[in-house]
């Protein structure tokens, strides 16, 4: 995965447990990075333990993990921002939706994560879900005001 997609991923889930009171953590693209490498040491060192507190912190595989996803889900069920896409912008900075093909683009992809706890039993339509998934990140731009600060 790319390492900037992987980050936004991370950004915008923390923004919604932030909005949901779950949180107060949003790491910067520096920190995420280090903790990332120490992510890839403890896995290679197999310290699962320590790894399960840190893939907590990164979030990682909120989104693509089904199984992470369901548990993200239950707690955050009550947030406003999953009622439809352009709710779910509602996370974003004005310019970095801006920065989207269409209103409502980051809140599809995002939303269309939902679709994979409840296909597990199905592989055909589990596959498919991923598939469209991958085209919907394809399309999508990185929008985070991180990755276009201009110097000055």
């Amino acid at each position: 995965m790319d390492p900037y997609r992987e980050y936004q991923d991370y950004v915008v889930a923390s923004r919604l447990l932030v909005a949901s009171g779950l949180s107060r953590e949003i790491l910067s693209l520096s920190q995420y990075a280090r903790l990332r490498l120490r992510r890839l040491e403890l896995a290679q060192a197999g310290r699962f333990a320590a790894l399960e507190a840190l893939d907590e912190r990164l979030r990682f595989g909120v989104w693509s993990n089904p199984l992470r996803l369901k548990e993200f889900l239950r707690r955050t069920a009550q947030a406003p921002h999953w009622a439809s896409p352009l709710a779910f912008e509602g996370l974003l900075f004005p310019e970095e939706r801006a920065r989207l093909r269409y209103p409502g683009q980051a809140g599809e992809y995002y939303l269309g994560w939902l679709r994979l706890p409840h296909l597990l039993m199905a592989p055909r339509a589990f596959e498919e879900a991923l598939k469209e998934q991958e085209a919907r990140a394809e399309a999508l731009p990185l929008f985070l005001n991180a990755f276009h600060r201009v110097p000055g």
